[in-house]
């Protein structure tokens, strides 16, 4: 599945099929309207060490608690294993596809699941920490770049230019895990396509299973330039693999 936008911004990540059900959108239908890639699709040309490590990780654990039927095949038990890790992350994808409607419908005034109120709560506690000084936070921008990208901003100041994403994340207090790996590329490509003022960014982890807890990594401005590049490296790289420039 891959997610694009038209030039004016507008999500494309859905066509309707010839049968008149909706499918996800391909690099096919976007060389043919023209549409640019989103910031992520473009990562997706780069190796992502920590979300496969995530991902081997989420195998070996379903593995390790799922037994095996005597009678059963080694690829049907494989198939099923990886089934159950892909649930998992899917479960996982799904609670945090809520955390982010809600704290995007806070910010909007419309009302939301009540069962995200400390989540949403955490996340104003932490920005108003961050950044006591500024109150003009707009979610969900989005936004189409002339240099042949797309993409969909979760939270920035239009005054100062820092731009912020949230994820959903397990985690609990005390926890040492290294969570900011390659997300500054995701923020710079967000500020530049934006077309705002160079500036610093962040990333704010919302705890999954402790709800109200987050953690918050800023970027430097000077960390964001060095991202910028990389994200521009990517982006050559991905309109070379794929044969494909929609810049416009």
């Amino acid at each position: 599945m891959g997610h694009f936008y038209g030039r004016d911004g507008t999500p494309n990540h859905f066509v309707t099929a010839k049968n008149g059900n909706s499918r996800a959108s391909t690099i096919a239908d976007a060389k043919k309207h023209g549409w640019v890639p989103s910031v992520t699709e473009v990562l997706s040309i780069l190796d992502k060490p920590a979300l496969t490590n995530w991902k081997v990780e989420q195998a070996i654990l379903a593995a390790l608690t799922m037994p095996r039927d005597p009678l059963e095949s080694e690829p049907d038990y494989l198939a099923r294993i990886k089934r159950d890790s892909v649930q998992q992350a899917k479960e996982a994808a799904e609670e945090g596809s809520r955390i982010h409607d809600a704290i995007d419908a806070s910010f909007k005034g419309l009302p939301f699941d009540s069962r995200y109120i400390p989540h949403v709560e955490g996340v104003r506690a932490k920005l108003a920490e961050l950044y006591p000084g500024i109150s003009d936070w707009v979610t969900e921008r989005t936004f189409a770049s002339p240099l042949g990208y797309g993409g969909c901003c979760d939270i920035h100041s239009p005054s100062t230019g820092i731009v912020g994403d949230h994820k959903g994340k397990d985690l609990a207090p005390g926890d040492t895990k290294k969570l900011a790996y390659d997300q500054d590329r995701q923020i710079a490509a967000y500020n530049r396509g934006l077309g705002l003022p160079e500036n610093e960014g962040f990333n704010l982890f919302v705890s999954r299973t402790h709800p109200g807890y987050v953690v918050a990594h800023v970027w430097t401005k000077e960390q964001l330039a060095d991202a910028w590049e990389v994200f521009r490296a990517a982006l050559a790289l991905w309109k070379a693999v794929k044969k494909f420039d929609p810049s416009f």
